[in-house]
């Protein structure tokens, strides 16, 4: 994979993709969730 042959190596790059993929999951997600605890004061 890309030339590295050490898994860990490789690790950290796998883990910082599934990372990012995950954080875009979570923003798309709650994007224009509304807060209603700001709004009840």
């Amino acid at each position: 994979m890309f030339g590295i042959e050490d898994p860990l190596i490789y690790l950290p790059y796998l883990l910082s993709m599934i990372c990012v993929i995950f954080a875009a999951w979570y923003g798309i997600k709650y994007w224009n969730k509304d807060n209603n605890k700001d709004e009840t004061k």
